[in-house]
């Protein structure tokens, strides 16, 4: 399914707007305070240089009489600086851009009254009416009278306004530089994303802070590629396994049809019918006994058993499963004996069941007349291999108390080659003898699947020649 339009954005779109806008603000912020810094270093400088005029304005009256100060100051000093002499008292003397009879008294003013306490004083004032600064520097005179000189200039906000039209052309020519070479790194960042080879995640050139995400890729294409392995297996099973229950079913029905068709024909005589009858009987329970091991394995395969966490006393089951092949024992010659205390696991009683009748029942069918079985079950202290094979099988298995089970027969044996094919389904050692005993082949196969339903193993142990022994070890309730 793929994601809504709404929730698909362009990584490269995102980077290209990130950068663009990242770019403008700065060069906007870096505009904005380079031009006011450049103002206030210009107002820095202007006023100490009216300063300065005013130190030289004061030492050059000072030299000239008390009655040519008027006089000196209308020929010497003049232009765009205002001169305005004012007593001590704060009567205007002279200014040299207005009438000083005009004037108010000056006594209050800020730069006026610090120069006749200090000697010399520096003040700015802001015209709303005008939009402009106007900067005065006052000098006190030997004399005591006060020399104030002023200069009007633009405020920031007009230097500003003045500086906005050089400002935006500026501005959008650096916008267009910055918008091209967002557009150039964008592409440059985005050249080794697009050249992914998703095929091989992790033997592409790429940035470290994606690793993690193609370490991840990497890992589920690995897992999908495990899971269609493991499917294609499974349908080559279930093919091979069809195949088999179709020709493991031929046989007898074969020869039930055709001793049926015998007897139906009325070509079987009296005497013999009882015979035909017995064997198409023998034939029909074999076919029976394959059906109901399909089926049992049929669940185990599709996980139709529900997990169950009961507690099972598996040497109760042992003598149970025991006590009802006591019969088929007997007609084979051989003995069983369960030994043990009591040993408790979790998990299903009916698979229990059918672990420990198929276990017990294969160990007779291929006995020989004279043998024995023997069941040991114990609970006890496992070691590190055993318990990390149980962990490795899904159990969270307690160091002290594992459950073993051992299912001892003393027939032929099993050639150690052939100990893991044996819990393959329809797998037999020897296809004549088993025929003879009657049974499906699927009876090892139906244990593996219980022992893996409880979180166990299995394994098989003996010499060949001397009998086999099938271990299980179950991690105990």
């Amino acid at each position: 399914m793929s994601p809504s339009p709404e929730h698909v954005k362009s990584l490269a779109g995102r980077i290209f707007t990130t950068v663009l806008a990242f770019s403008l603000g700065i060069l906007l912020a870096f505009s904005a305070v380079m031009v006011s810094i450049f103002y206030y270093s210009y107002e820095h400088d202007a006023e100490q240089a009216l300063v300065q005029e005013a130190s030289r304005a004061a030492a050059s009256l000072d030299e000239a009489p008390a009655a040519d100060v008027t006089t000196v100051l209308s020929q010497q000093f003049s232009g765009i600086i205002r001169y305005t002499l004012i007593s001590e008292s704060g009567l205007v003397l002279y200014d040299s851009q207005a009438d000083a009879g005009q004037m108010d008294n000056h006594a209050s003013r800020p730069e006026v009254s610090k120069a006749v306490r200090t000697g010399e004083a520096v003040s700015m004032r802001y015209s709303e009416t005008l939009g402009t600064d106007t900067v005065y520097a006052a000098e006190k005179l030997s004399d005591g009278r006060i020399v104030r000189l002023s200069e009007t200039r633009h405020s920031l906000f007009a230097f500003l306004g003045e500086m906005l039209v050089p400002t935006l052309f500026a501005l959008v020519v650096v916008a267009g530089l910055v918008f091209l070479l967002s557009r150039l790194l964008t592409r440059h960042i985005m050249k080794p994303i697009d050249a992914l080879d998703m095929a091989e995640p992790l033997e592409n050139d790429i940035y470290g802070e994606m690793v993690p995400l193609l370490q991840r890729i990497d890992d589920q294409q690995a897992q999908l590629k495990k899971q269609n392995k493991e499917l294609a297996e499974a349908e080559s099973m279930r093919r091979d396994f069809s195949s088999n229950v179709s020709h493991e079913m031929k046989t007898p029905l074969q020869v039930i049809s055709g001793y049926a068709e015998l007897m139906k024909n009325d070509m079987v005589l009296p005497e013999d019918r009882q015979k035909f009858a017995g064997l198409i009987y023998d034939e029909a329970q074999a076919m029976r006994g394959l059906i109901n091991d399909v089926l049992t394995l049929s669940k185990l395969d599709e996980s139709a058993f529900a997990r169950e966490e009961r507690p099972i006393d598996v040497t109760s089951v042992a003598r149970r499963m025991a006590g009802r092949l006591e019969s088929f024992a007997a007609d084979e010659g051989v003995s069983i004996s369960v030994k043990g205390a009591s040993a408790h696991i979790n998990g299903s009683e009916t698979l229990a069941e059918e672990m420990l009748y198929n276990l017990i029942e294969n160990a007779v069918r291929y006995n020989h007349a004279g043998g024995s079985v023997s069941v040991r079950v114990s609970q006890g202290a496992a070691s590190e291999e055993v318990l990390e094979a149980l962990r490795a099988a899904g159990a969270e298995p307690d160091p002290a108390s594992v459950v073993t089970v051992r299912v001892s027969d003393t027939g032929a044996g099993i050639p150690e080659e052939m100990r893991e094919k044996v819990f393959e389904r329809f797998f037999r050692l020897d296809k004549s003898r088993s025929k003879e005993t009657g049974g499906t082949g699927l009876g090892l196969a139906i244990v593996k699947h219980a022992v893996q339903y409880h979180h166990g193993t299995i394994c098989v142990e003996g010499a060949q020649g001397e009998g086999a022994t099938f271990v299980l070890r179950l991690p105990a309730a």
